[in-house]
């Protein structure tokens, strides 16, 4: 919803030509059609930068991520992308003053409250933020008052699909999919929670990261977990598994 409407600031209000989405990999195919015919609305250019990590790979080897492999993922996922973009705009003469419109508001998290800012200046590129002050009631009448095309995830999920990399999600997300009709989807990320399993199962310390968005459970959920693998513990009952000192909860990615 944001992007939305600060794609439609960015190009009837400053002259943008060229809408960006990143493909992680992760995200739902009807998000990314749905960005296709928001270009078309707008009449802009659209290029899909899709990364060349596989995010399979990634948790097969690693198990999934949790808030604090956020960085190193962002880098890996998305930011190499813009990377190659900023290479392939300067090489068209272009790449002086590259400047990145992005739909992040300040009043969206706390985090984001004391982070957010109208420009932002990067290493290749310079982030502008048209929504940066606005509050989520002015983005939906900019979006309704100028009649943006609605994307149908925004009401079925209760946010976009550009992303399921599941860093600050919850696993309670997969019945969310689910409920929205994205059965396949669901069935994804599922699949791939047995595949991390049976690469990583052995090593219990880490079991929290055989669960896709693990980093949405409590912490005496994690210790469940690591209980349930650990064969030291399977004689205790649940609650005294459960009541096991934490261990750390592993390196970065």
């Amino acid at each position: 919803m944001d992007s939305t409407a600060a794609a439609h600031v960015a190009v009837t209000e400053h002259g943008v030509g060229l809408l960006v989405y990143l493909d992680t990999g992760t995200g739902l195919e009807s998000n990314r059609q749905y960005v296709e015919d928001l270009a078309d609305e707008l009449d802009a250019h659209l290029w899909t930068l899709r990364t060349r990590e596989s995010y399979a790979e990634i948790v097969t080897t690693h198990g999934f991520p949790g808030p604090r492999d956020h960085p190193v993922l962002y880098r890996r996922l998305k930011e190499r992308p813009l990377e190659r973009l900023a290479t392939t705009v300067g090489g068209r003469g272009q790449g002086e003053g590259l400047h990145l419109w992005t739909g992040v508001r300040r009043r969206e998290s706390r985090n984001r409250m004391g982070r957010v800012t109208p420009v932002q200046e990067a290493d290749r590129w310079t982030w502008v933020a048209p929504l940066a002050e606005w509050t989520k009631n002015q983005v939906c009448e900019h979006i309704a008052e100028n009649d943006l095309p609605e994307n149908p995830l925004w009401a079925d999920l209760g946010r976009s699909g550009d992303c399921f990399c599941g860093f600050y999600g919850s696993p309670a997300e997969l019945l969310d999919l689910r409920a929205a009709g994205e059965d396949e989807h669901a069935d994804w990320l599922e699949n791939l929670e047995g595949l991390v399993e049976d690469e990583l199962a052995d090593d219990v310390d880490q079991a929290h990261r055989l669960l896709w968005a693990w980093g949405g459970m409590t912490e005496s959920e994690r210790r469940a977990v690591r209980a349930e693998l650990d064969p030291s513990q399977a004689m205790l009952c649940s609650t005294c598994g459960n009541g096991t000192t934490p261990r750390t909860e592993g390196g970065p990615l």
